[in-house]
């Protein structure tokens, strides 16, 4: 299984028509949860004790069990770095949020066959596959797969974050950091610094992806390099926003009216010096 060093992050567009932003790592701690394996168990024992045309076909519900268990497995082993290959392809020629449904079914069709194969070798030795694997098992249980998918997304993957609903967050290079904590961000090369009370945080991020999880209400882009938060916003000054406590930052030539617009919307609040660390001074991977 991939480690938890590498924290890739990915879209995804879910059933219920919500798009779900998670890393690598969050993955993996919901793979460690105890509330996923309660569900994973209701739903093997559930299955396992059903039909047995909701499954390969096999009489025995011991079989039935083994077959979920080891799909399970296999699933696990080469889920992480399956979805992180299929999502830099993805990106590179659709650029949108990958469906679920789509993500995952080829990899439950090679999980559900490479399974068959391995169980029929075991117990029951030279049955024709073709007996076995069809399609109408294979498109049950890419249905199985998607709605286990579905809910560990929409309601566990929530529940094991933990965060009050009422505290806004962006996610950033695996990190949650809260909306109201951010000063300013500005993107340097491939990583981003985000200004907050405790210092500069150097994340490896692009700033189109801080940028959809804020709204105007939060901020404005001053420059495709800038961003500042309304709290510290003051006036703008040609091709200048002066800020609080002296700081400022530029503002693009074509920017300039919206700018203006933006401030003459959100008026400056109190001056708070507290939130702006003047240099970056700390780092995360």
């Amino acid at each position: 299984m991939l480690g938890t060093r590498t924290d890739h992050e990915m879209r995804i567009f879910v059933s219920n028509g919500t798009v779900v932003q998670f890393t690598s790592r969050e993955v993996l701690r919901l793979y460690q949860s105890w509330q996923l394996w309660v569900l994973i168990a209701f739903g093997f024992t559930i299955m396992s004790t059903g039909h047995p045309v909701t499954l390969p076909q096999f009489e025995e519900v011991g079989v039935r069990m083994a077959f979920w268990i080891i799909a399970l497995m296999i699933y696990l082993a080469v889920s992480i770095p399956y979805g992180i290959a299929f999502d830099r392809i993805w990106q590179r020629t659709v650029g949108t949020p990958i469906p679920l449904f789509v993500l995952t079914a080829p990899l439950m069709v090679f999980t559900s066959v490479l399974t068959v194969v391995m169980l029929s070798a075991i117990f029951e030795p030279g049955r024709p596959l073709d007996s076995m694997i069809t399609w109408q098992m294979l498109a049950r249980n890419v249905l199985v797969a998607h709605v286990f998918e579905t809910a560990s997304l929409v309601w566990l993957l929530p529940a094991l974050r933990g965060r009050p609903s009422d505290v806004r967050s962006v996610m950033l290079g695996g990190q949650r950091i809260p909306v109201a904590d951010i000063g300013r961000v500005k993107a340097a090369e491939h990583y981003l610094e985000v200004f907050l009370p405790t210092g500069v945080e150097i994340i490896r991020e692009r700033m189109s992806t801080f940028l959809e999880q804020v709204t105007p209400e939060d901020g404005v882009q001053t420059h495709r390099s800038h961003w500042v938060s309304r709290d510290h916003a003051r006036s703008i000054r040609g091709s200048v926003l002066e800020m609080d406590c002296g700081k400022s930052v530029p503002v693009a030539r074509g920017r300039q009216k919206a700018v203006q617009a933006w401030l003459d919307r959100y008026p400056p609040p109190a001056t708070n010096c507290t939130s702006i660390n003047p240099e970056p001074q700390s780092a995360s991977q």
